[in-house]
């Protein structure tokens, strides 16, 4: 009996060894971005710092008039499809759909200016990867930015809600859609984003 128990414990006592020299592997997917609390921080905060520079210059500095008419004239096409009129008219460089102008924030370009300054700021991912999430993530946002236009303008047409109820909550709502689908695009497309930021959480969890 004893000679059992002493090899059930050397068992055990091997399976222990076995078991911590593969748990390591659950994180041997995950992309290295520092071993050290500094190192973390310093990649965290320049794919940040980077990420918005992008995203700002992406939004605010080229001129977004094509994008503008085209989203107008998509939009006035989807209007037709559910029984709509919509018409597309032009004022110096201002676009109209029907009494509504389309402005820079309506086509969308925000969210996808965003996403465009991730995936180029993070570190460690092919260009393959990058070209196929940006390309997904913005043609998926762009046709979702449509629905919303002309949702927002069935909305008042139809009576059902006023101009300043039906343009806000749905924009509010197509932002958290945005928001949520960035987020699985993110894990299906690049993992190492998400691998980035349990980086940055075990880096607050650990001391350097």
């Amino acid at each position: 009996m004893l000679t059992v128990h002493h090899l059930n414990k050397a068992n055990l006592l091997e399976g222990s060894q076995q078991l911590s020299l593969a748990s390591p592997s659950i994180h041997s997917g995950m992309q290295d971005f520092g071993a050290t609390t500094r190192e973390r921080f310093f990649t965290i905060t320049r794919v940040v710092g980077l990420a918005s520079v992008i995203a700002l210059v992406v939004y605010y500095l080229p001129d977004y008039f094509l994008l503008e008419k085209i989203t107008a004239e998509h939009s006035a096409i989807l209007m037709g499809l559910i029984g709509m009129k919509g018409t597309v008219w032009m004022q110096g460089h201002q676009v109209f759909l029907n009494e509504f102008e389309i402005q820079r924030m309506c086509t969308g370009v925000q969210v996808i200016a965003v996403f465009l300054g991730i995936i180029v700021a993070m570190p460690k991912v092919s260009i393959r990867k990058r070209i196929i999430a940006f390309s997904v993530v913005a043609v998926s946002v762009y046709f979702a930015n449509l629905g919303r236009i002309a949702l927002e303008i069935w909305l008042l047409y139809s009576g059902k809600l006023p101009w300043s109820l039906a343009h806000y909550p749905t924009g509010l709502i197509l932002g958290v859609f945005s928001v949520a689908f960035l987020i699985i695009a993110a894990d299906h497309f690049i993992p190492e984003i998400g691998d980035l930021a349990f980086s940055a959480l075990d880096g607050l969890r650990r001391p350097s």
